[in-house]
């Protein structure tokens, strides 16, 4: 019969890290000080996301044996996880003394000096993985989202383009027809656009199908199929058809979020109109009705994905809110659907979050729209339906990460993209405190009792 050990790592060979972790654990019962078992039980562990133990075993294992100089470039991940990002250089630092000539613990570096918001520093340690490695596609990127984020869009969008070069793009598309780079004629031709990220780029970057318009293209946008019904109503209107589809016949093609790169994109000529999605008039009638006109009503949505390192630290607890839901009038009504929708089961005894069945299947946002514009208020979470609520013209706050995604850029409490948000950031790494008491004291003192006034047009 296969030992303890055996078992572990036939598991973990096959990926079942669930069932690899107690087994590792159980063998180290008997064997506590085995750096081997130790890292194999902290591989695990890291697998599935259980930063806290895996540093410790990490940190155990090479205090039994120094020579495995690997584990801080391992250990500076998982620091990044934990949004511990002067220790994550620490520990970088400490491997690259070893090993000077690895890009990929350069581009980490580079990750963590950001996540500390040394920027400058940040992009020194891009370019030298770059000039190891200058095929290695996430540094390139990683430095183009840093001048992003400092609103260098000359440097920064050619950069950008790296990431259909990433190791797993969402959607890598090829064909014969030619790119539009922003310099030929289209005017009267077919310009294939075609979202390859998330459905908040989707809604951010829809905008930009503008220009083209401008230019004189018939403009087709493949998106996302939850996206598909709430875009065929977007404006300026374009043909819109579902995820991974291309048209039988087109002469250009292009991803929808090269556009802002074809066109020279300033933060002065981002398009921001003051709506361009709106809800379906039947569907707001009946969340109106549903959720009744009592309350101060603010829809909320606390967790986006968070699976690379970059977009750590979005998220807030649902918990966080507390202070808010505890004021005089305020509902709190749950926006969010999928991952994140647990913590509703273990609120502060205090705290009440309404929830309500809606459509989640290939019409979803069109049920979400509608209770957004149902609300007075959202409040937001770097996520997808941050996104939807400011295309819609909704009043949005946005809890932002202390050096964010860089769409939001830096040190600003509005956003160019949306006129109809407000950004509220932490003052440091994982700081929701501040962010929260911030918000309940400009609700007492400025909004509550003010709701905003409606456009019946969009009603």
């Amino acid at each position: 019969m296969p030992s303890l050990l055996d078992q572990a790592i036939a598991f973990h060979a096959r990926g079942v890290l669930s069932e690899a972790e107690p087994l590792y654990r159980q063998v180290l019962v008997a064997d506590p000080d085995n750096p081997v078992v130790l890292i194999n039980w902290a591989h695990t562990l890291n697998g599935l996301r259980r930063f806290e133990p895996a540093l410790a075993a990490y940190d155990r294992a090479l205090a039994l044996d120094p020579s495995q100089a690997f584990l801080d470039l391992i250990r500076g991940d998982v620091l990044q996880w934990l949004l511990r990002y002067g220790e994550a250089v620490e520990a970088y630092d400490r491997f690259l003394d070893q090993e000077p000539d690895l890009a990929e613990a350069w581009n980490s570096r580079g990750l963590a000096l950001q996540g500390a918001g040394k920027l400058d520093e940040a992009l020194q340690s891009y370019r030298r993985a770059e000039d190891l490695n200058p095929d290695f596609a996430p540094a390139h990127l990683n430095r183009g989202l840093c001048h992003l984020l400092m609103q260098d869009f000359a440097a920064g969008l050619p950069l950008y383009e790296w990431r259909k070069r990433m190791p797993q793009p969402m959607e890598a598309r090829h064909y014969p027809q030619p790119l539009w780079t922003g310099a030929e004629d289209i005017r009267g031709r077919i310009l294939f656009a075609y979202v390859e990220q998330g459905l908040g780029d989707a809604v951010q970057f829809y905008r930009y199908v503008s220009f083209a318009l401008a230019r004189g293209a018939n403009v087709i946008l493949s998106v996302p199929d939850p996206l598909v019904a709430l875009l065929k109503n977007a404006t300026p209107p374009v043909e819109v058809i579902g995820w991974g589809q291309a048209p039988a016949r087109f002469d250009f093609h292009i991803p929808l979020a090269s556009i802002p790169l074809a066109v020279g994109m300033r933060a002065d000529t981002i398009p921001a109109p003051d709506h361009y999605l709106t809800a379906e008039p039947d569907l707001l009638a009946r969340w109106k009705s549903r959720l009744g006109s009592h309350g101060y009503r603010i829809g909320i949505a606390w967790q986006g994905l968070e699976l690379i390192r970059g977009l750590e630290g979005k998220s807030f607890p649902v918990a966080a809110l507390a202070k808010i839901a505890a004021l005089p009038d305020v509902r709190l009504i749950s926006l969010q659907k999928g991952d994140g929708t647990g913590q509703l089961d273990h609120l502060p005894a205090s705290m009440a979050v309404e929830t309500h069945a809606f459509d989640e299947g290939s019409d979803a946002f069109l049920d979400t729209a509608a209770i957004m514009r149902a609300c007075d208020l959202v409040i937001s979470a770097d996520t997808a339906p941050a996104h939807l609520a400011g295309a819609l013209g909704v009043p949005t706050w946005v809890a932002l990460k202390h050096v964010p995604d860089w769409r939001w850029f830096l040190g600003r409490d509005d956003s160019p993209w949306y006129p109809s948000f407000r950004l509220f950031r932490q003052s440091a790494a994982g700081d929701w405190d501040s962010v929260f008491e911030a918000m309940a004291r400009d609700l007492i003192s400025h909004r509550l009792g003010r709701r905003p006034a409606r456009d019946p047009s969009r009603e």
